[in-house]
């Protein structure tokens, strides 16, 4: 004799799976870019890039850089953790590789592909 035991699924759990579902499924517009970008463009971004590769080609460490970060002055909170984000990928293996025109554009792209 075989016995199976058959879990029923909670409410709450179908609900979750289905705006799961929903909030995948939207088309990206509706709800909203990859990221907030606050005052600034996606050309800021990409100067922005340009400029901390610069830092790091004259020899500034990350350390250095990111104080330097901190002391720009912010219009939205947004802003520093996007740009921290930059600077994360200069600093990194990225940075190895690119000139400061690479390093402009690449990030520029990202971002507006991002906000399409």
């Amino acid at each position: 004799m075989t016995v199976t035991i058959i879990k029923t699924t909670q409410p709450y759990k179908i609900k979750f799976l289905l705006v799961f579902m929903l909030l995948t499924l939207l088309p990206r517009p509706l709800i909203g870019g990859n990221y907030p970008l606050g005052t600034l463009t996606c050309e800021d971004m990409g100067d922005f890039a340009a400029e901390a590769l610069m830092w790091r080609k004259r020899g500034m460490t990350p350390a250095e850089a990111l104080k330097k970060l901190d002391e720009r002055h912010f219009n939205d909170p947004v802003e520093r953790p996007n740009l921290l984000d930059v600077l994360k990928l200069v600093y990194g293996g990225y940075g190895t590789n690119w000139t400061e025109e690479n390093a402009k554009k690449a990030i520029k792209q990202d971002c507006e592909r991002g906000r399409d």
